[in-house]
């Protein structure tokens, strides 16, 4: 079992992105910082050519899948349940994909997004404070594994899941080895060199996040092979960004959360990602001090959240009510 490199963890994901014809991305924005949501589904049935997309839309409600969304290609099938708040930090997520059949060329993809920015200040009686931002998570992953058959066509046959988190901090400082006599160099064509004691300023960055991933894929005539760690369990942890940080300084956060799962030229394929207890975004200062939110986020962390209904129950009563949606329009033709 050989682990994915990151850099080809991060391209599986926008892959998957871009071959969702529906992803679409919705953008709440606000003075100080801006929330993108998006959502979308992927359902082709390459052996009756039937194909369907569903992906965000600016009609719904901006942070929210709208409830249970499921579309059906002959027994390919793609669901998304998904909302988020900002405004206290939570993102949360139901995908799952599955189908039937036994020729191994069918697609389904189902994933959700959400990327936040936003500035904030800490303020307080000293020069510097302890900033700590913390993402609560509890995914589950079902459905992994994949048993080895005849490679159909040469193409590629793989099933993925990913649930990751991100966050990353910045400020800009002064230089504390700022030297007004250094100078920069022109080397012409091949740009201009400013050595760190020429630079007036610095930047401070800092980035902590959690990614589960795994894909189950067909290797060589009859064999498997698989990348990353994650298994048919569930896992909860915390991730940790703590930093010291000055205060009447404006820091840059970005957040990128993001929940998928994926059945690409597969017969038989069934994933679910169940993140619907997952993300809880908090920040906390030293005590004495506080922060402002230039968006007006209060990142009240997983203590201030309000519990979730069970990711099963919420599965089931949205495929109940489909249920009676189809039998309520069978009684009416």
């Amino acid at each position: 079992m050989s682990r994915m490199p990151s850099a080809a963890r991060h391209a599986a994901i926008a892959v998957a992105l871009l071959t969702s014809a529906a992803a679409q991305a919705v953008t709440t924005d606000s003075p100080g910082g801006s929330a993108t949501f998006s959502w979308g589904l992927t359902a082709e049935n390459l052996v009756t050519q039937t194909y369907n997309y569903r992906g965000s839309d600016y009609s719904q409600n901006p942070l929210s899948s709208g409830g249970l969304q499921t579309i059906n290609s002959g027994g390919v099938q793609a669901s998304v349940n998904a909302w988020a708040d900002p405004t206290s930090g939570l993102f949360k997520s139901i995908t799952s994909v599955q189908m039937s059949g036994s020729t191994p060329i069918n697609i389904a993809e189902s994933y959700a997004r959400l990327d936040i920015s936003d500035t904030v200040r800490v303020t307080g009686p000293g020069d510097t404070a302890t900033l700590s931002i913390t993402m609560d998570y509890n995914t589950t992953f079902s459905g992994l594994g994949m048993t080895p058959f005849e490679r159909y066509q040469l193409i590629s046959h793989f099933m993925q899941v990913n649930s990751s988190r991100y966050v990353q901090a910045s400020y800009v400082t002064a230089n504390p080895g700022y030297d007004p006599a250094a100078q920069c160099t022109d080397f012409g064509s091949d740009g201009i060199f400013c050595p760190p004691e020429a630079q007036s300023t610095i930047t401070v960055n800092q980035s902590a996040g959690k990614d589960l991933f795994r894909e189950w894929a067909l290797g060589g005539p009859q064999g498997v092979y698989s990348n990353g760690d994650a298994e048919n369990t569930s896992y909860t942890g915390q991730v940790l960004l703590q930093m010291v940080v000055p205060t009447n300084v404006d820091i840059s956060l970005n957040f990128q959360l993001y929940n998928g799962a994926r059945c690409f030229h597969l017969a038989n394929c069934n994933l679910i990602t169940d993140a619907s207890h997952s993300d809880y975004i908090g920040l906390s200062v030293d005590s004495g001090y506080v922060f402002s939110s230039a968006a007006g986020y209060s990142y009240l962390g997983m203590a201030a959240a309000v519990p979730e209904p069970n990711a099963a129950v919420l599965l089931v009563a949205g495929l109940s009510a489909l249920g009676l949606v189809r039998r309520f329009a069978a009684r009416r033709s």
